[in-house]
């Protein structure tokens, strides 16, 4: 955030005119309103440190319009530190339910594509030894002598048992290898303190799992913890307020994105 403005009143009507002039006098965002005890209520806004000025500026002026006894305390802190963002405001912003939502999606997503990838395995494997099949009746029809027929079918018959009898095995056990692995390399990685993760981490993680593994642990991160890793980025696509205000979704995407590029 690039500036922090915050107005103290009693009671909630003054809280709420205050947050209404403010909103409308300045390009500002509500960040959060706490009720500090005592009937005292405190609005926090952000934006740039002009704006959040003339925010608040407008915002005292409307209380006190109510009552001047209504207004408590306001002030302004521009560029506060990152930290701020772990006691001021939610843990989380507004769009995080749905990001949460799109979250699992991305893991029954990534579930879904490796029982189709089976699925699609065995379709392939199944045409093969019905064209396998087909052939043989071919050469059925076709040979003349009765000795090299047979030895043949038995062979090709044999050849599409051993087809239908070991392939599709061999695949669920692929995908039961695949979902150990992951599994194992899940455990190994929550052996980590993944809030202390930098981009060094991320990029090893890059290359001993790829970028499908890495983004499901990226998506495990709290939002805050995403925006800080997202500024040691160059060329992240976004920057400054923006990742300040960006959704979790939204640093997925981009981490995403920025190593397919690279």
């Amino acid at each position: 955030m690039q500036a922090l403005g915050l107005i103290e009143t009693k009671g909630l009507l003054a809280a709420v005119e205050a947050a209404d002039t403010m909103v409308k006098s300045a390009d500002v965002s509500i960040i959060e309103k706490t009720y500090v005890g005592g009937g005292l209520v405190t609005i926090s806004v952000t934006g740039d440190v002009g704006a959040v000025k003339a925010s608040i500026e407008a915002g005292v002026a409307a209380v006190k319009k109510l009552d001047e006894g209504f207004l408590v305390s306001e002030h302004v802190i521009p560029r506060p530190h990152e930290e701020l963002e772990s006691i001021i405001g939610p843990n989380t912003p507004p769009e995080d339910p749905s990001s949460n939502d799109n979250t699992e999606n991305v893991e029954d997503a990534d579930d879904t594509e490796a029982v189709e990838k089976a699925e699609d395995t065995e379709k392939v494997e199944n045409t093969k030894a019905v064209d396998s099949v087909e052939d043989t009746e071919s050469v059925e029809v076709t040979k003349d002598i009765v000795d090299v027929k047979n030895v043949e079918n038995t062979k090709k018959a044999e050849t599409v048992k051993a087809v239908d009898n070991t392939e599709p095995v061999d695949t669920k056990n692929n995908v039961k290898e695949n979902q150990h692995g992951l599994d194992g390399d899940l455990d190994k990685l929550h052996k980590l303190n993944l809030e202390n993760l930098n981009k060094e981490d991320v990029d090893n993680l890059i290359r001993q799992n790829g970028i499908e593994k890495t983004i499901l642990i990226l998506a495990k991160l709290k939002v805050v913890k995403l925006r800080n890793l997202a500024r040691e980025y160059k060329d992240f696509g976004i920057a400054g307020r923006t990742i300040s205000k960006a959704g979790k979704n939204l640093l997925i995407n981009k981490f995403k994105l920025y190593y397919e590029k690279n």
